[in-house]
């Protein structure tokens, strides 16, 4: 078995949401209590997070920490959706170390400055492609898309990543979709029509764009398979 980004170091606990007051906390019913909790994703996710919805929770070890369980996955049509958004860049990562991103070689460097950004990566040399990984976690009728909620910050990381292809580098953009049951991916047209163009401008311009399913375990997640992607 392929090496995979771990996800709960410890044993996953059932909850059900009940409500979110804000994007970074969630209230849960778990063992007959209602608890508040952590939500590691600052995305709407209206279309999943319903009263009674089935969740799993990762209890953390920190005494510090203002609340010691994180919502970590969202069952949605029997299936789990995994809505940690910052783990896509490890996801990545790990996928990239195993050779599974085969349109990219070289040595990799997180946290890249260019412009005003800062790129998810920057891969091999002369010219270095530059990486935006994005994590995907809406999905309607088996086709994944992004965003959920209009994301001026993704618009601009597109922008950016079509100066340097202007100046000379590579580029992609990368949709790492965590979740298993979807057939393809799509620009969320309807909720950022923005991002929808300019992510047509950026691949008419040879930007790279990408989308992969992940495999969904409450301890792993991988790389499963690419998707096709229709701008």
């Amino acid at each position: 078995m392929s090496r995979l980004s771990v996800v709960l170091p410890g044993d996953p606990v059932p909850a059900f949401f009940v409500e979110r007051p804000n994007r970074f906390q969630a209230v849960v019913e778990m063992g007959g209590k209602r608890e508040l909790v952590h939500v590691p994703n600052t995305g709407r996710m209206d279309e999943m997070l319903f009263p009674g919805t089935p969740v799993m929770l990762e209890k953390s070890d920190n005494p510090r920490r203002k609340h010691p369980y994180s919502l970590k996955f969202v069952n949605k049509k029997g299936h789990w959706i995994c809505i940690h958004s910052a783990l896509a860049n490890r996801v990545f990562e790990d996928a990239f170390d195993e050779g599974k991103m085969d349109w990219v070689q070289g040595p990799l460097k997180r946290e890249v400055p260019f412009g005003n950004s800062r790129m998810d990566f920057s891969i091999g040399a002369d010219p270095s492609m530059l990486v935006e990984v994005k994590c995907v976690t809406y999905e309607e009728d088996g086709i994944a898309m992004f965003p959920d909620a209009p994301t001026v910050r993704g618009q601009k990381h597109v922008e950016e990543l079509i100066t340097a292809l202007e100046q000379g580098y590579q580029a992609a953009v990368v949709f790492m979709i965590f979740m298993d049951f979807v057939h393809r991916f799509t620009p969320h047209r309807r909720i950022d029509p923005i991002l929808t163009e300019k992510l047509r401008k950026a691949h008419d311009q040879g930007v790279l764009i990408k989308a992969y399913a992940c495999s969904i375990h409450f301890r792993e997640i991988a790389v499963e398979r690419e998707l096709p992607v229709e701008l």
